[in-house]
């Protein structure tokens, strides 16, 4: 494998390859393809337009720019000339981007992909290990490029928590049938979510370009089944957290929400003391156990008089700093009358 050097673009000269190589990758009319002074703007107002080189040719490339999200990057596209594909440029590009992202301070980073694309989900999800719990219908609108023409430009929008190493987690080998959402065996089949399963698995076509070709009704309710599935289980706290390659199928795993808790425990002096957790039974042992908070260290044991279930982190922390504001007598009240507070319901008084 030849020498590979990763590094920003500066000059015209490199944005115009760049924008050649664009439209070499993804087979692109020259009127969609983002142009060299475009590329320029970007470069010139802090976004990272990287390129991946062999001899000073340019031989894979990777834009990104700063987004709406909180301290976020949004990565509008990364790809790899045919001749040089599956040799790992793509993973070091998007590993160069995630180092240029963490020096400037970023968190995450976000883009989209297409769905339906084995290749792309499995990069994504399992080898980088972002997650998506965004789905986005006809995103681009009709697309006429060699990839995407034949289906309506649907997406999956993927999050990448760039300070957290990736996990190779070993995949489960147990996929029950009954928890698949969508598969296909002589003609799709689905079925509802089921609360009772820690994962479900929703498939996808093994080579969508072969399906499109062959029988293109199938592909395209496929997708709107994958659509369908996918919006529901979104709406209701779901996110796809791997993708499984196994016997030449595919298909994407769901995780329920998890669930955080504010708590209140009454300390043995009397005095209260709330905070958040999305493990209860843990998160009071470790109170009592003097490893909860240096609050309770000195104020065991403690005993939980309230709880209230949120549906994420971040509604559990306004909950608990607008608690925590609230005098003791009226902590007391609703404690006493089981009432909800801000966006949590309220599950347990003692």
């Amino acid at each position: 494998m030849p020498t590979v050097d990763y590094r920003l673009l500066h000059n015209i000269a490199e944005f115009e390859d760049l924008t050649n190589l664009e439209i070499l990758i993804w087979g692109l009319n020259p009127r969609d393809a983002a142009p060299s002074n475009f590329l320029h703007a970007l470069a010139y107002n802090d976004s990272a337009v990287l390129g991946a080189f062999v001899s000073d040719k340019l031989i894979g490339l990777s834009v990104a720019f700063p987004a709406k999200y909180p301290r976020g990057l949004w990565s509008h596209m990364t790809g790899v000339h045919p001749d040089y594909q599956s040799q790992d440029i793509g993973h070091q590009l998007k590993l160069h981007q995630q180092a240029w992202a963490l020096e400037r301070g970023y968190r995450t980073i976000h883009w989209t992909f297409d769905p339906m694309q084995r290749g792309n989900a499995h990069f994504n999800i399992r080898k980088l290990g972002a997650t998506a719990q965004i789905y986005h219908p006809n995103y681009y609108g009709d697309m006429q490029d060699e990839i995407n023409l034949g289906l309506p430009s649907d997406r999956l929008e993927a999050s990448w928590d760039i300070r957290k190493p990736s996990k190779k987690i070993p995949q489960n080998l147990d996929y029950p049938q009954d928890a698949f959402l969508l598969h296909f065996d002589h003609q799709l089949c689905t079925q509802p979510l089921n609360t009772d399963f820690d994962q479900q698995f929703l498939e996808i076509p093994f080579k969508i370009s072969d399906l499109k070709r062959n029988n293109l009704d199938l592909a395209l309710n496929w997708q709107h089944s994958v659509r369908q599935i996918l919006q529901d289980a979104f709406s209701q706290g779901y996110r796809i957290s791997d993708f499984v390659i196994e016997s030449g199928r595919c298909w994407y795993v769901l995780t329920p929400p998890v669930s955080w808790y504010m708590y209140v425990v009454e300390c043995r002096d009397s005095s209260l003391y709330t905070g958040i957790t999305n493990n209860l039974d843990r998160r009071i042992d470790q109170h009592n156990r003097g490893k909860g908070a240096a609050y309770t260290a000195s104020r065991r044991p403690v005993s939980l008089r309230a709880v209230w279930r949120l549906t994420d982190q971040g509604s559990a922390l306004r909950a608990e700093a607008a608690f925590k504001r609230k005098t003791r007598q009226e902590k007391w009240a609703h404690i006493h009358d089981q009432r909800d507070f801000l966006d949590g319901t309220f599950v347990k008084s003692d």
